[in-house]
């Protein structure tokens, strides 16, 4: 019996990620291309076969892509999300939404050996009408493991801290450096989104929900693995995330954590508990 987790790609070009267990195998979002996906099974030694549902976070097409649409009908692999989701995602792909199956959907509810429960962050846009995160639970021997996911969102308040108490494996977006921001090429609106309350979180900001979820988690091993996601190609370097963060961690005295950086196409370190 396992647990099982890893990042196949983070990043504004495509986001996905993979848990598996011995009984189902789930995705993340699905932005990057059908080939990916594939390829990146391949090397987990995952068969296609053992998808059976893919959890969305969000209707942009760096979550929901063209290409992982296309998988999405053609292997008859279920979406499980919002229905406000599936409507901002329709109003992209159009009645081609209709031909995917769709998982009956509510904030907490048992799929196989995990137990997922959702819960609304700060990500909107005239694109987008709501963005979740997500935890997905097992229980080996008796005990709860537990994966906290949180790729895109403008702030962490205190209702996404206490969904993310404990967890044993925790993905958090850590998109920008404010000197590289300000200093881009992106537009001011732009710029002016990312910074709000509704856009994107900098290194600092991850680094200090981090420190919030440790010292209000009761588990020795809460937080043993700690992927900073959605790295941005033009605002940010994985070296500089990694950097950041520890820096303030050591600050806090908060110790015992594995900082893993994320890569828009490259699968990360796989985690397997048990």
């Amino acid at each position: 019996m396992s647990l099982n987790f890893c990042v196949l790609a983070s990043g504004s070009s495509g986001n996905c990620s993979i848990i598996w267990t011995d009984k189902t195998a789930a995705l993340v979002d699905l932005g990057c291309s059908s080939r990916y996906l594939l390829e990146n099974l391949d090397i987990l030694k995952i068969p296609s076969k053992n998808l059976e549902v893919v959890f969305l976070t969000h209707a942009h097409m760096d979550h929901i892509s063209a290409s992982g649409l296309n998988f999405i009908i053609k292997n008859n692999v279920p979406i499980c999300t919002h229905d406000n989701v599936l409507k901002d995602i329709s109003k992209k792909y159009g009645d081609k939404v209709k031909r995917c199956l769709n998982m009956p959907f509510s904030k907490s509810f048992e799929f196989k050996d995990l137990v997922i429960e959702s819960f609304d962050v700060h990500h909107k846009d005239r694109n987008v009408s709501r963005t979740l995160g997500f935890t997905f639970s097992h229980y080996l021997d008796r005990k709860e493991y537990k994966i906290g996911y949180v790729t895109d969102t403008g702030k962490i308040c205190g209702k996404i801290i206490n969904n993310l108490i404990n967890s044993n494996i925790l993905v958090i977006e850590s998109n920008y450096n404010r000197m590289m921001l300000d200093s881009s090429f992106r537009s001011y609106d732009n710029k002016i989104w990312v910074l709000s309350d509704f856009g994107h979180l900098s290194n600092e900001d991850a680094a200090i929900a981090v420190c919030k979820i440790k010292k209000v988690s009761t588990k020795e091993d809460s937080l043993k693995y700690v992927y900073l996601a959605h790295i941005s190609h033009h605002h940010n370097t994985a070296d500089l995330a990694i950097k950041t963060v520890k820096e303030i961690l050591s600050e806090n005295n908060i110790k015992n954590i594995n900082l893993l950086s994320t890569k828009r196409k490259q699968k990360s370190q796989a985690i397997r508990i048990k």
